[in-house]
């Protein structure tokens, strides 16, 4: 591992801190002037949205996870495996329907959000990121003056981890937004570590094995992303392409609004929302854990002229101190290792100083590393 472009912690240091440059709340921006569109939101040619065709007759998988938890013998379940481990191999892409958490706890999460990007803009400051913490409101992966922006605020917060977890940033307005983000993150969490149980079994790994190399204290970020609406959507991005840092994540998307595309075939397909499905993707950490097997897939989101969009991010990775490697049971003749071993936090570390660019950061990591 080369130090000079990794600080491998010895002690804990915090991987989340980075000087990210400040830039005006976008929702402030698009009430304040919606004819107006500043040039560092304007993409060129290439990026658009615009300069890609989407086709409509490719669409992501739908896994049904009442199928996956019935018994390992029951042919329906045979058959939902099967549809798991080719949208895993083939997309890195999927939604679940079934997953059995309560509609009514997601229009609450929905509801508080929203309630917050509805609160004036010096009430939101109260929660702004601080310090170099990229946990709290505002953005982040903005570390150059002269890059683009995306057409999006966000509020981001580790919801899990004994380490990074930090109340002073989340807001209490409204009165039970703390409580319902708690009961929010319990239930996604079974459902992650259900869906890592499904992985093992498709990968012939032990059952626990992705539980085991989460270790105790795994770690779990929420991103809540607001686009608000944008006079001309084919010109800017909500969100740049890129591929998680994680292992995998769950997505709540609006369910009114298309505006996730996922990169396959040189193509940008649309993933068409699903009332109360979750989209389940590959991160790059998950790539290294299955040797390749599992790929992180680039993904963007882009923007709507006349509705704001609003989604839901749970990032799920292994603790902070964590080592991550291959599965030896991937590592054989035929399939040399792809990536050395590495703790987690310098993934993270080196994730968060880059902006978000497609894959280079775990392209440019198996480099340092090497």
């Amino acid at each position: 591992m080369a130090s000079s472009a990794i600080h491998a912690a010895e002690s804990f240091n915090n991987p989340f801190q980075n000087d990210f440059v400040p830039v005006e709340s976008v929702q402030e921006l698009a009430l304040k002037k919606p004819n107006e569109i500043p040039q560092r939101y304007i993409r060129s040619e290439d990026e658009r949205p615009s300069s890609t065709s989407l086709p409509s007759f490719l669409t992501v998988p739908v896994v049904d996870m009442e199928k996956l938890l019935l018994p390992s013998e029951n042919h329906e379940r045979k058959e939902e495996m099967g549809v798991l481990s080719k949208a895993c191999i083939e997309w890195g892409f999927f939604q679940v329907v079934n997953h059995g958490i309560p509609h009514s706890l997601i229009d609450r999460i929905r509801g508080v959000v929203n309630e917050f990007f509805s609160l004036p803009l010096d009430e939101k400051q109260r929660y702004a990121k601080r310090g170099g913490d990229v946990q709290g409101y505002g953005n982040i992966f903005v570390v150059d003056e002269d890059q683009k922006l995306d057409w999006g605020d966000l509020v981001s917060l580790a919801v899990m981890s004994k380490k990074l977890k930090n109340l002073a940033l989340w807001p209490t307005t409204p009165s039970d937004f703390r409580n319902t983000v708690e009961r929010y993150t319990s239930e996604v969490e079974r459902v992650a570590q259900a869906v890592l149980g499904l992985f093992a079994e498709n990968l012939q790994l032990e059952s626990d094995y992705f539980k085991d190399k989460f270790g105790e204290d795994p770690l779990m970020t929420m991103r809540t992303n607001f686009y608000p609406p944008c006079l001309r959507p084919d010109l800017v991005l909500g969100l740049s392409p890129h591929s998680d840092g994680d292992a995998i994540t769950l997505l709540l998307q609006d369910d009114q609004i298309e505006g996730l595309h996922v990169h396959k075939n040189n193509e940008w397909i649309p993933i068409q929302p699903i009332p109360y499905a979750y989209v389940v993707n590959i991160g790059d950490l998950m790539e290294v854990m299955t040797n390749g097997r599992y790929k992180s897939i680039e993904h963007r989101a882009v923007t709507n002229k006349e509705k704001a969009r609003l989604s839901i991010a749970m990032f799920y990775h292994p603790g902070l101190d964590e080592e991550v490697a291959p599965a030896s049971n991937l590592v054989d003749e035929e399939h040399p290792p792809l990536y050395k071993k590495f703790k987690h936090q310098e993934y993270i570390r080196y994730y968060m100083a880059k902006q978000l660019n497609g894959k280079k950061s775990l392209a440019d990591f198996a480099k340092v590393c090497e």
